[in-house]
């Protein structure tokens, strides 16, 4: 092979031995904080949501539970998810470029990424859940992953415009919705009684879902910032930036939890809730979601100086390389337990009850892909997305 051909070939995907733990480590984790953030969808025993997702009714533990949530994972898991998949793009560019592949090259392979992203999305979201991420995702590295290629400045510009009209497009929405008396549940095609009914509701809610992530969700900004923190190797060389994590963490999870604290407290009956009270909870939660990326990143380098991962570290390692096989996976699990169409378990348990679900779930995400790892496998979803992006055999 000629040297201009071996620099326009792409190079294939990471090798386990180039695999960072910080990011793997983080996936892990937050597939768990991805299965307590979904479960409340899956209750139907109430007729009216009280505080986002969650129900009215249960007594005092379910209230706990609730408030944990509300500050702790709703409105913090997908962020955090969305900062990984952007350092992860950052990442393919970095090793495609000093492997010697073109640049022209390597903007294909992350649009044929992305693109494949958005397959398994509707997939996913047409046969399981229609509340699907993947397809978000993918949108947003076809819109914004030529930044990938771009000065630092200019990538730090377009997150500081994207920023002040992602506030507004909040503040606007929760304006518009102030008015409102309380928030009627919504008609989930997860509390459908038949799986063709579902299939039905998921038609609808798939699109709707998609416009309004990319609109009114903060999910644009943390890709971004991932893009930003890939570029700078921030979980790659923990010990290199120690100083700037433990920033990003103190500042990003502090301010998480203040952003979160009010809309937490109408659970007791503080205040009546507000629009403007689940904004301040949005918006914080991107806060959230890279205070605990830079958190997981200052763990990693303290296990990296220990010089020796326990077994729970390496069950959440191996958990997070095969996150998307369990992020598929964690939906067919809930779907099959907890919607009316499978064992409709999400009619008779109250939030505490279904918060045990959500840790089992995920207990058996790691149980398989600690299997997996035993065996020297990667999980088929990862296999699959790797066979059709690189068009090689893994």
């Amino acid at each position: 092979m000629s040297q201009e051909a071996l620099k326009k070939a792409a190079r294939g995907a990471v090798a386990q031995h180039e695999r960072s733990v910080a990011p793997d480590l983080a996936r892990g984790l937050m597939l768990l904080l991805i299965c307590i953030a979904h479960v409340p969808l899956y209750i139907s025993n109430s007729a009216q949501f009280r505080t986002l997702n969650h129900p009215s009714g249960g007594d005092l533990l379910d209230n706990i539970i609730q408030f944990a949530t509300i500050m702790i994972v709703d409105l913090r898991s997908y962020p955090m998810f969305a900062v990984l998949f952007g350092y992860g793009l950052a990442m393919i560019v970095t090793r495609q470029l000093a492997a010697g592949t073109s640049q022209q090259t390597t903007r294909k392979l992350i649009r044929r990424r992305c693109l494949y992203l958005i397959l398994f999305g509707a997939v996913h979201a047409l046969i399981v859940f229609s509340f699907d991420i993947l397809t978000v995702y993918g949108l947003v590295g076809l819109l914004f992953g030529s930044l990938l290629f771009s000065p630092r400045r200019k990538l730090l510009r377009v997150i500081g415009w994207l920023s002040l009209i992602m506030v507004s497009l909040l503040l606007t929405q929760a304006w518009l919705l102030s008015g409102g008396a309380g928030v009627p549940m919504l008609d989930y095609s997860t509390i459908a009684t038949s799986y063709g009914g579902a299939i039905e509701k998921r038609l609808f809610e798939y699109p709707f879902w998609v416009v309004y992530s990319l609109i009114a969700m903060p999910l644009i900004i943390p890709v971004l910032l991932g893009f930003w923190a890939g570029s700078q190797r921030l979980l790659e060389d923990p010990h290199q930036h120690r100083n700037l994590l433990k920033k990003i963490s103190t500042i990003g999870i502090t301010v998480s939890l203040l952003g979160a604290l009010p809309l937490a407290l109408t659970l007791f009956g503080f205040w009546p809730k507000s629009s403007y009270l689940i904004t301040l909870h949005a918006i914080s939660g991107l806060f959230g979601g890279i205070g605990y990326i830079a958190l997981f990143g200052l763990i990693s380098a303290k296990i990296s100086a220990a010089g020796n991962r326990g077994k729970i570290v390496q069950a959440l390692v191996a958990t997070g390389k095969r996150s998307l096989t369990s992020y598929l996976l964690h939906s067919l699990i809930l779907a099959l337990l907890l919607s009316s169409w499978g064992l409709g378990l999400g009619k008779q348990l109250h939030s505490f009850e279904i918060f045990f679900m959500a840790i089992l779930t995920w207990l058996i995400l790691v149980f398989i892909s600690v299997f997996l790892e035993r065996k020297g496998q990667q999980g088929p979803a990862e296999v699959l997305l790797r066979k059709l992006i690189y068009r090689k055999s893994y």
